[in-house]
């Protein structure tokens, strides 16, 4: 074993491990604690205590040593050398050893520091200290891992502490023995105890900025053990399947980009990488898209300007980065075009737009897009976009708003990115509404009549009016669960607009009145819709 000498730094966990809470350094005040560890030299066992008082003298100190959560004291030692302390001299910090320690068994004891025993003025300080009594103790280490590794990000260190029995030389598991440890270029560390079988855990974390190796260093009585263990890199391979070469697209079209990235893993099988690609032209030009959990990319590039345009993951510590694909964007023109566009909107308020993407001239790579805006502008209102759709060069689209539209703004396709703004068109219908609408009386008895009436008007201009002669279906929803609605029957609006129509009751259920027979020029409407009760 070798002589521990480097100071402990911070932060390492420690699993199943019991902290040794070490008393810091005071310059001198009267209840300073003195501290106390195990010495061994040979064959014979010592305590050493560090005077940390000056309420009291070192020849004043009795060491008193017993078993952990137990008062019987098993051995009461008094300090060696104490005449080397001059009267006119505190000692503060001085070391000194106590006679040779005799205990019942091996193992690991509690030290308690006793100034002035049996005196009035006698003063107790608790647990300053472990006494290991146990000779030439032996400490072997492992790791669960032989590196750490994107793959291993936790690695548990383990050790097996064995001791000479003072009293038969036996070589056994020395038990509930406090060590030390460190890890020190990730800066961690604290303390463990060894279990029954004399053996102890600790588990170091690893994220990609760990060093490229870590020594794990374990202490007890001024001994300590050392294992290193590599950070090992994994290596990264990116194929890219499209584009290559140099690529001649439209100003403001999305060339498809796509390829697949995955990483040699600890076993030296290929895997799948989940992470951010990025892609650009240099930096503060990139744009960022990730692999799927299949580590395939699918993705596009859009084309603002020519030249050199990079593929490459985003570096990460965990992996040696690849070489990073690249191709060539030809100087672009602006040649979009939109084509057979055709603006429709149904009785339900529905925008619909059909047409074409392609180019005056030049060229595309196959899988070309463009996004197109679908944009409203309400009267005396300006041009806003209700979203967006991606369209493929060479293909005709079909695409809808999730904007409703009203009863006649103006409606445009525009391409994002490429500064082409389609022809505007005046899209919208006449509103309808369903009003004073209801199925009477509300309770009746099974049998009976019912009637189910309403009024329709429309809004053809800036005023409601009647709307005569138009076909109203009533619906109905029997309340047993699981009932859907169904068409009972219809009738006409009168020329005032209202329209009524007689039912037998039947049962408990939902009614509702609906007008969905349109006109081109006008939208649908559904009425409220009434529970009946049927006795």
């Amino acid at each position: 074993m070798k002589k521990f000498t480097a100071a402990l730094a911070t932060t390492l966990v420690a699993s199943s491990a019991t902290l040794i809470a070490v008393p810091a350094a005071h310059a001198g005040g009267g209840d300073s604690r003195g501290r106390t560890e195990t010495v061994q030299e040979g064959g014979t066992i010592y305590a050493s205590y560090e005077h940390m008082s000056s309420a009291f003298r070192p020849e004043d100190v009795t060491l008193r040593i017993h078993e952990e959560n137990k008062s019987e004291v098993l051995a009461d030692v008094r300090l060696v050398g104490t005449d080397k302390c001059p009267a006119t001299s505190d000692c503060y910090e001085d070391v000194f050893r106590s006679e040779p320690v005799t205990l019942p068994a091996m193992g690991s004891y509690v030290i308690d520091v006793v100034a002035r025993e049996g005196q009035p003025n006698e003063v107790v300080q608790r647990a300053t200290g472990r006494l290991n009594y146990g000779l030439n103790p032996r400490l072997t280490l492992s790791s669960d891992h032989p590196w750490a590794s994107y793959d291993n990000r936790t690695v548990k260190v383990s050790g097996s502490l064995v001791a000479e029995d003072p009293h038969t030389h036996e070589v056994k598991p020395f038990t509930g023995v406090g060590l030390s440890y460190r890890a020190r270029e990730i800066r961690g560390e604290g303390w463990v105890w060894t279990n029954d079988a004399g053996r102890f855990t600790t588990t170091a974390y690893y994220d990609e900025n760990s060093p490229a190796a870590t020594t794990f260093e374990y202490m007890v009585d001024k001994q300590y053990e050392s294992l290193s263990l590599p950070f090992r890199k994994q290596e990264l391979k990116f194929a890219v399947d499209a584009p290559t070469g140099t690529v001649t697209a439209p100003y403001g079209s999305e060339i498809p980009v796509r390829g697949k990235l995955t990483r040699v893993a600890d076993d030296g099988t290929e895997k799948p990488l989940a992470a951010e690609v990025r892609i650009g032209t240099g930096p503060g030009a990139d744009t960022i898209a990730r692999t799927g959990q299949d580590g395939v990319l699918t993705t596009s590039h859009t084309v603002k300007q020519g030249g050199q345009v990079s593929v490459r993951p985003t570096e990460s510590n965990w992996f040696t980065a690849p070489e990073p694909h690249s191709f060539t964007v030809a100087r672009p023109s602006r040649t979009s075009k939109l084509s057979n566009v055709e603006g429709k909107v149904d009785k339900y308020r529905k925008v619909t737009f059909t047409g074409k993407l392609g180019v005056t001239e030049g060229s595309y790579p196959a899988g070309t897009k463009a996004e197109i805006s679908i944009d409203h502008r309400p009267a005396g209102g300006s041009w806003t976009s209700t979203g967006t759709f991606d369209a493929a060069y060479g293909a005709s689209f079909t695409a809808s708003s999730p904007k409703k539209a009203d009863s006649g703004a103006q409606w445009r396709l525009r391409l994002v990115h490429a500064g082409v703004d389609g022809t505007s068109v005046k899209l919208g219908r006449a509103y309808t509404k369903i009003w004073n609408d209801g199925v009477s009386p509300e309770g009746v008895r099974r049998g009976a009549a019912l009637t189910a009436k309403g009024g329709l008007m429309h809004k053809p201009g800036a005023t409601w009016r009647p709307y005569a002669g138009q076909r109203i279906r009533v619906w109905f929803k029997a309340k047993a669960a699981g009932s859907a609605w169904k068409e009972l029957g219809s009738t006409k609006t009168r020329s005032d607009g209202t329209f009524s129509k007689k039912f037998t009751a039947q049962q408990d259920g939902t009614w509702q009145m609906r007008y969905t027979d349109t006109a081109p020029t006008h939208y649908a409407d559904h009425g409220t819709e009434d529970y009946v009760d049927v006795r």
